[in-house]
């Protein structure tokens, strides 16, 4: 798999409304793919903000393809590719397991969501970790926060790798949490001290709920490969119509 090769499976995408949203540190275009009704109940699913967890962004390509064909009770946004630079890092510039964006900040812990408060933060720029100079100090991170507040969303989900897990970090997110762990077989945890995310911020600002689900099996190396994308898909497959069904019922 190369960068050229990804984005090709992205730029694949046809018959369904297509934006760019926004633009990564060296210019690359952030693109969001949108499928049923623009109505009231609207989710996020994004992929691929660590660079070496690629394997996310082909799996919402996956997920894009079947949910075009499918009526829905609201609309999905999926934003497959929300680290390009970083990705063209990982696959193509010699650094497998590079996580950051192009100026070595952890775009996952960048969001202005408790910001430099986690365990492993650190203040050097790297492959990981790095906070940044302040909070959503990157384009990639304002993209992000701009276009949620935009479509203002009744959930979003984070797809991350590895580990088989389901992290949610409010009591308004725990059912759909737990509810995703019985269709993928992940395992529901409360996250513990996590902050500067994506997921913390949505939690923090939006009060809605947010879950980070982490695809493939914790034995798997990084990064996960095209291998193992057939049965992340299965695993999958029914999270976002699980989602949007959870946000559509009159008691959420």
């Amino acid at each position: 798999m190369t960068f050229k090769d990804l984005t090709a499976q992205i730029n694949s995408i046809k018959g369904v409304d297509t934006c760019v949203i926004g633009h990564s540190v060296l210019g690359r275009p952030i693109h969001a793919f949108h499928v049923g009704p623009y109505n009231d109940n609207q989710i996020i699913i994004t992929g691929a903000i660590h660079a070496r967890e690629w394997i996310t962004a082909l799996l919402i390509v996956e997920l894009v393809k079947v949910y075009s064909r499918t009526q829905l009770p609201g609309g999905i946004w999926f934003i497959p590719l929300c680290n390009p630079d970083g990705v063209e890092i990982a696959l193509d510039g010699g650094e497998p397991l590079w996580k950051a964006n192009a100026c070595g900040v952890d775009l996952n812990v960048n969001f202005d969501a408790d910001w430099g408060g986690g365990a492993q933060n650190v203040r050097v720029a790297g492959p990981e970790n790095y906070i940044g100079l302040c909070p959503n100090s990157e384009p990639e991170t304002k993209t992000l926060i701009d276009f949620t507040l935009k479509v203002n969303p009744k959930a979003t989900v984070a797809y991350h790798s590895k580990g088989e897990l389901v992290y949610y970090s409010s009591d308004i997110s725990k059912p759909i949490a737990e509810q995703v762990g019985e269709i993928t077989g992940y395992t529901p945890e409360r996250t513990q001290n996590s902050t500067g995310g994506y997921s913390d911020w949505v939690s923090m600002h939006l009060c809605v709920p947010a879950l980070t689900i982490e695809v493939g099996n914790d034995d798997y190396p990084h990064p996960i490969g095209v291998d193992k994308l057939s049965e992340i898909f299965e695993q999958n497959k029914e999270v976002p119509s699980l989602s949007l069904t959870y946000i559509s019922l009159p008691t959420f």
